[in-house]
């Protein structure tokens, strides 16, 4: 669960409780990142395998599990990867899971495999395969939406989207451009210079193409956003109809907080 407005003293109360006491709170306030696994599909897995993950239950500490501080630190586009993995490692309650993690657009899960009676101790094999099959079908899954996906680098990281999760990408990128750019201006400055006025510009023609392309499910992953006025913004003529005014409002306050829903 993460809040852009939340204090350091307020992120820090929330990293000192367990991951299902954070999932919970999520729950009621609907305060999550579209990069989060939802909380509903958090409280889903405890329910379900709760001694798998039995370090949800943990106080997050220097000496508890990777677990216990991060739970689930995967998007939920990988959600149905882990439910299956969750089912067939639970065959075996006395495993339970240390880390579960996205590494180089893969998932990534450390397991503690404990004794057990014959009947419910799974085979190494079998533990490593429905371990290594999970993390091989992440590679080709959306880590957002679950669609087929590729793994690319993209910024500064390796990640796996589909089509229409790049664009989304694509989106939060050319907001960040635009903050970069106009960056402790003025708006004395940025109205007299025509080339911060055209980078803005382009950025907004982009920000309109990529989301022209979104599905109808995919917007509605992200229901506060205007897509209708962002669909206009593909038109170049009505980019370069704006006016200096409308741009700086854009750069200053729209473009932040549009990217912050992206991301």
């Amino acid at each position: 669960m993460k809040s852009a407005g939340s204090s350091y003293d307020e992120l820090v109360a929330l990293r000192a409780k367990t991951v299902f006491e954070r999932a919970k709170l999520a729950a009621a306030s609907g305060d999550m990142s579209r990069l989060d696994m939802t909380a509903a599909h958090v409280l889903s897995l405890l329910e379900r395998f709760p001694a798998l993950h039995r370090e949800a239950w943990a106080t997050p500490s220097n000496a508890a599990s990777p677990f216990a501080r991060d739970g689930f630190d995967v998007s939920d586009g990988w959600f149905g990867i882990v439910e299956r993995m969750s089912a067939k490692l639970a065959a075996n309650p006395a495993n339970h899971i240390d880390q579960l993690k996205e590494k180089w657009g893969r998932l990534t899960v450390y397991l503690t495999p404990l004794g057990g009676s014959e009947a419910t101790v799974m085979p190494g094999e079998e533990l490593d395969r429905a371990i290594d099959e999970a993390e091989e079908e992440s590679e080709r899954t959306c880590l957002v939406c679950g669609e087929p996906g590729t793994s690319e680098k993209r910024g500064r990281w390796v990640t796996v989207l589909c089509g229409s999760c790049v664009q989304l990408f694509n989106m939060a990128e050319a907001c960040r451009r635009i903050a970069d750019r106009t960056k402790d201006l003025d708006f004395t400055i940025f109205f007299a210079s025509e080339i911060i006025q055209d980078v803005v510009r382009l950025a907004l023609v982009h920000i309109g193409h990529a989301a022209s392309d979104q599905r109808p499910a995919s917007r509605a992953r992200l229901p506060s956003i205007d897509w209708e006025r962002l669909d206009r913004l593909k038109e170049t003529k009505a980019v370069m109809g704006m006016s200096v005014d409308e741009l700086w409002r854009f750069a200053g306050k729209e473009a932040p907080g549009l990217g912050r829903k992206l991301r």
